[in-house]
This record gives structure tokens, C-alpha cells and sequence, in this order.
């Protein structure tokens, strides 16, 4: 009895997961976003990490216009519900990072279910996406991955 406990909860919760990442990769830059897990409570935080590795076999040279190295991003039905760096302010400046082979940067970061205005969103599905503000030379000036599709239950 036991045995199926733990089998329907560990099948649980790889279906809990399941669709709650997103992959892209630009060169050798490689880009993971992970949304911890598919389906939400209302009001609840929704937990989002950003890997950006080189995966390439040498340096590899970053640029950025800005001090903002990620934001993240929540949409319903393609409109902006919510956007981490929305009350920020970063510095305008141009910096450059060199990434060794195999170097991950990791940037984690939590929506609350509110939106732009602060009020709770509603039940529903909501697209996550992460972008990235560093491009190799030559490349485009920041990077999205995802979307990653969660669901906010009732």
C-alpha cells in the first residue's frame, strides 16, 4: 500500500511539472527557465530561476547597455500582466561580462499573482517568460526564453 502512495505522488508530481520549463539557445549561450511548478493556489508565489550558461568551448563576451541583466515577464492572452523590472531602476552604463566555458549565471525571482496596478489576477492560465540582457557580439541585444504556461487555479 505504501509502495502506491509513493508511486501516485511521485507521478503527481512529475505531472505537476510538467510543461514548467523552457529552453533556448543562442550560440553558445544556452538559456533554462524554470517555473516551479505548472499549476497555482491563488495568491501564492510563483517562484521563476533563470540559467544562462556558456556552453561552448572557450570565453565567451557578453555586452550589456545597462545594469539590468534579466527581467521576467507575466502574460495572459499576450498582454503585459506583470513585469519584474516594471518599479525598478537600473543604471545606464555599458559593461561587459566574460562568461569561462561551462559558467552559469543564475538569477532567481517571485511573482505575487498581483498585477501591474497591485491587484490580485484572477483564475487562469498566465504565460511566464524570462528575458535576458546580455548578447554575444553580433548578436541581439537581450534574449527570451519561454514562455512557460502556469495555471492559477480557483
Amino acid at each position: 500500500m505504501n509502495e502506491i502512495v509513493v508511486g501516485v505522488l511521485i507521478l503527481a508530481v512529475a505531472l505537476g511539472a510538467a510543461g514548467a520549463a523552457a529552453d533556448r539557445s543562442v550560440g553558445a549561450l544556452r538559456l533554462s527557465l524554470a517555473v516551479g511548478r505548472a499549476s497555482y493556489h491563488p495568491g501564492e508565489t510563483v517562484a521563476a530561476q533563470l540559467r544562462v550558461t556558456n556552453a561552448g568551448g572557450g570565453p565567451l563576451s557578453l555586452s550589456a547597455s545597462s545594469g539590468q541583466q534579466y527581467d521576467l515577464v507575466v502574460r495572459q492572452r499576450g498582454a503585459v500582466i506583470w513585469q519584474w523590472s516594471h518599479d525598478k531602476a537600473f543604471v545606464q552604463a555599458l559593461r561587459e561580462i566574460t562568461m569561462a566555458p561551462g559558467e552559469t549565471l543564475t538569477f532567481n525571482g517571485a511573482w505575487d499573482q498581483r498585477d501591474l496596478q497591485g491587484r490580485q489576477v484572477e483564475a487562469g492560465a498566465y504565460d511566464v517568460s524570462a528575458v535576458f540582457f546580455g548578447a554575444p557580439r553580433g548578436g541581439p541585444r537581450s534574449i527570451e526564453v519561454g514562455p512557460v504556461r502556469i495555471t492559477i487555479g480557483r
